[in-house]
């Protein structure tokens, strides 16, 4: 009767090798695929975030304003109650919703978005000025896609993709 003695060394380090062989080969389309959910994450919720504050400006008939936190989108936003459409919630303003700070996502947005937008209850969007908003937030990140959040003259909010290097280019 023959003892079963285990791998040999030869055989251990054959098994190692093939172990790393593929997972060198898996780690960078796992991390493409982590950059991909990463952007489409932030997209979504700052779309979210946007629609909500519009839908809560027509129901509530109040202004609502999401302002960046910081004066950076990646950092996060706040949505709250702006009567005085100054882009910071006042002690009589509380927060209606909170969004923590993105990771390896960069939000690039236009001169008019720089800080905050504003929704009246009708629906539209406008600048501090009172003239109209139009603009956009380009979500960037690593991934070989990037997003833009199109706000339209009526407030209206669409999404655009494109490849990152010619919407975000370094």
């Amino acid at each position: 009767m023959q003892k079963n003695r285990g791998f040999s060394l030869l055989e251990a380090l054959l098994s190692i090798l093939l172990l790393w062989l593929v997972a060198s080969l898996a780690v960078p389309a796992f991390d493409n695929l982590l950059q991909s959910q990463r952007s489409l994450v932030a997209l979504h919720s700052l779309r979210g975030a946007l629609s909500h504050a519009r839908q809560t400006a027509v129901f509530t008939g109040r202004p609502v304003s999401v302002a960046a936190r910081e004066g950076d989108w990646a950092k996060g936003w706040a949505l709250f109650h702006d009567d005085d459409n100054d882009g910071r919630p006042q002690p009589g303003e509380p927060p209606l919703r909170l969004h923590p700070a993105l990771e390896d996502v960069e939000i690039r947005p236009d001169s008019t978005s720089r800080h905050y937008i504003h929704y009246r209850p009708q629906g539209h969007a406008i600048r501090p000025n009172g003239a109209f908003h139009a603009g956009h937030l380009k979500v960037c990140s690593r991934h070989a896609t990037s997003h833009r959040i199109v706000i339209n003259r009526s407030g209206r909010i669409r999404t655009e993709s494109a490849p990152s290097a010619s919407l975000c280019p370094r």
